[in-house]
């Protein structure tokens, strides 16, 4: 029999450098608290592992962006809460200034309330997030204001965005907005041609500060996919036209013709004014003005409003009446200041009243603007909570593949030591053997 000592040693010390091996990786889960801390720790749960930690990271990031989202439809849904409070305090003051019992210059210092407001609504259309303006629409201006006004006071606005809403899909492959428009909040630049925020804002502090008199139409007069032009007879506004164009028909009296009378305190009497079947729009605005300068109104039509008004032009301004009397010759009247929605008594106190409703389409407008906000935010807040549980059960897994069994490991780390010093031991025993000891 053969005895070699080199196979001895080799032997030995290969089951040593075995042992210190799984003592190190031992150690290094102590240390660590993981069991895997490299590939060769145990390549088919290092896959899993990995995959895990893809979809956590995706997840992560995906709550990040949303985080951001959220923060973004916030910052919006606080501006347009902001310019509710503006317009909700601005109707009350309207509805102070239509009083009987406030004076003009009472109203003139409503008047100055208004126009704070007016600057604050301005303020808040300029509202930027991350630098950028969250009214702007998909154009977004960098080196000038959203909204710039014209005027000191102000008496208009103009603006640098546009209409088409910014947008970003959800995980869910759904594409919500991430904003609203200037037209969307504001009411501005609106396709039925309603006053906008700035306007009913400017319109109402101009009518307390001059104490206007003007007898206007309280919504707009035409039907929807109708208007009134110019050349608009009164046959194609009285009542059996095809297509019917005023919302209220105009009803001629007895003869075919339409006749109004307007009068103020000066003129008890007034001036009568009758319109022939073939006047058009702007032949009765004329006629209107020609005959009823005596007494000092002045009418106009608004094209893009659709509305009438008559204003008084004497200084200072004074109540007047417009009412349907018969034509010479009739035996009954016809119902032009229904057909135009006219109020009849023209004051100041009336003409405040009839922008309330005006406050109330551009009210209702920012209302909507934040029920699409708040749909959308607790559309984000409902993923975000999905990604934070998907991120929390990715992490549970990492943790059940990667984390050390602690017990176990102390265990074995402890035997392992133990074994790895009588090995030590004995290939130090096994060093001071000769060939001759085992002869």
């Amino acid at each position: 029999m053969r005895i070699a000592t080199s196979t001895i040693y080799d032997a030995q010390t290969a089951s040593i450098d075995n042992l210190t091996a799984t003592y190190q990786n031992q150690g290094q889960q102590l240390s660590t608290g993981k069991s895997l801390n490299a590939p060769s720790d145990d390549p088919t749960v290092i896959a899993q592992d990995l995959t895990v930690r893809a979809d956590n990271a995706v997840q992560t990031q995906l709550g990040k962006n949303l985080s951001d989202l959220n923060s973004q439809l916030t910052a919006v849904d606080g501006a347009l809460s902001s310019l509710t409070n503006v317009m909700q305090s601005a109707r009350n003051l309207a509805v102070e200034g239509a009083s009987d019992t406030v004076n003009a210059s009472q109203r003139q210092d409503i008047a100055k309330q208004i126009d704070q407001l007016l600057q604050e609504a301005v303020g808040i259309a300029n509202t930027q997030y991350d630098g950028k303006y969250v009214f702007a629409g998909t154009n977004v201006p960098s080196s000038v204001p959203l909204v710039q006004t014209q005027g000191s006071p102000i008496s208009s606005v103009t603006s640098q965005g546009n209409v088409v809403q910014q947008t970003q899909e959800l995980p869910n492959g759904t594409s919500v907005p991430t904003g609203v428009t200037l037209q969307q909040a504001f009411n501005f630049g609106a396709t039925d041609g309603s006053p906008d925020v700035f306007q009913t804002l400017i319109a109402l502090r101009d009518s307390l500060q001059n104490s206007s008199v003007v007898d206007e139409s309280q919504t707009r007069v035409n039907l929807p996919a109708t208007s009134v032009a110019t050349t608009t007879t009164l046959t194609q506004l009285s009542t059996g036209s095809v297509p019917q164009i005023l919302a209220t028909p105009l009803k001629p009296d007895s003869t075919g013709d339409v006749t109004i009378n307007i009068a103020d305190g000066t003129s008890t009497s007034g001036v009568n004014v009758t319109f022939l079947p073939t006047d058009t729009m702007a032949n009765i605005v004329t006629k209107i003005n020609a005959a009823a300068n005596a007494i000092g109104v002045t009418a106009s039509f608004n094209y893009q409003t659709q509305r009438l008004s008559l204003t008084s032009s004497s200084n200072p301004p004074v109540p007047f009446q417009i009412q349907d009397v018969p034509s010479t010759g009739a035996t009954n009247s016809g119902n032009f200041v229904e057909a135009f929605g006219l109020v009849g008594q023209a004051s100041t106190t009336s003409f405040v009243s009839t922008q309330l409703g005006d406050f109330d389409n551009a009210i209702n407008q920012t209302l909507s603007a934040r029920a699409t906000i708040g749909a959308t935010l607790q559309n984000v807040s409902d993923l975000t909570q999905t990604a934070s549980s998907q991120v929390l059960n990715d992490t549970t897994v990492q943790s059940n593949l990667e984390d050390a069994d602690i017990a176990k490991v102390t265990s074995d780390f402890s035997k392992t030591q133990t074994v790895l010093q009588a090995a030590y031991a004995t290939t130090s025993r096994l060093e001071a053997k000769t060939l001759f000891d085992y002869l």
